[in-house]
């Protein structure tokens, strides 16, 4: 499942540092069989503090947020089987974000990383199911960059 939202920022020029504020769209999942989809859920990932970073050596910016992900709805066969946002990770995930060489503040630009989403917790029976569907390493995370001067 990828991550797409933005993420507004506060710099310091001379130290290259920054803060800032992650904003994530809800995203959806699927899984098919034989061309058929048997799974479907709607998922939102909120950012729990936020973004710090800067930039390295190498003139890429680099960051770390971590998130916590709500499924909203999943449907199953026609059928709906969660619904509510009780259904949540249990634990934080860490997104490690970075952008290409050349890293311009001034500009904005693309970052991007692959993260791990935890297991999910909250829904009784059914919680072991969505974790397997949902729950995994190497999940993308794009985020565009949008420079806030002030």
């Amino acid at each position: 499942m990828p991550l797409n939202g933005s993420l507004t920022v506060r710099a310091d020029l001379d130290s290259g540092l920054f803060t800032g504020d992650l904003v994530l769209h809800p995203s959806t999942i699927s899984r098919t069989l034989l061309g058929a989809r048997i799974f479907r859920a709607t998922v939102q990932v909120m950012a729990e503090s936020p973004v710090t970073g800067g930039v390295d050596d190498e003139g890429r910016m680099v960051a770390a947020v971590t998130v916590d992900a709500v499924i909203a709805a999943v449907r199953a066969a026609g059928r709906t089987l969660i619904s509510g946002g009780s259904c949540r990770t249990a634990t934080h995930a860490v997104v490690p974000l970075s952008s290409r060489p050349g890293f311009n503040l001034e500009r904005g630009s693309r970052l991007a990383g692959r993260y791990h989403r935890p297991p999910f917790t909250g829904r009784g029976w059914i919680t072991p199911l969505v974790s397997l569907m949902a729950a995994s390493p190497g999940n993308a995370a794009v985020i565009d960059l949008i420079p806030l001067m002030s």
